[in-house]
């Protein structure tokens, strides 16, 4: 049951866009609305150049980082760490 409520943690960790927030708080244009529409790093990059791109990409991997972190934090190990992981990359792809 404990590994269930961290997957779920691990999701919605990874569905945060970190690229949306990092250019609202650097008063950036909304990368949803330029490029490609993909509110992804390769858009940030092509949008906003590489600096910025380059801070989307490091809070996509510590969103990963946080989720582990968390569960290990409460000794979940193994098998069940790795489902948290791949969580957290599905959260990433298939935000709610």
């Amino acid at each position: 049951m404990t590994t269930l409520v961290f997957i779920i943690i691990a999701y919605l960790l990874g569905s945060i866009s970190t690229s949306v927030i990092l250019s609202r708080v650097l008063h950036q244009v909304d990368p949803r609305e330029t490029g490609s529409g993909n509110a992804g790093a390769t858009n940030i990059l092509r949008s906003q150049g590489r600096a910025a791109a380059v801070r989307v990409l490091i809070g996509d991997m510590i969103k990963g980082f946080v989720a582990i972190i968390i569960a290990r934090l409460f000794h979940v190990d193994g098998f069940a760490l790795g489902l948290v992981a791949l969580a957290a990359v599905i959260g990433h792809a298939y935000p709610v």
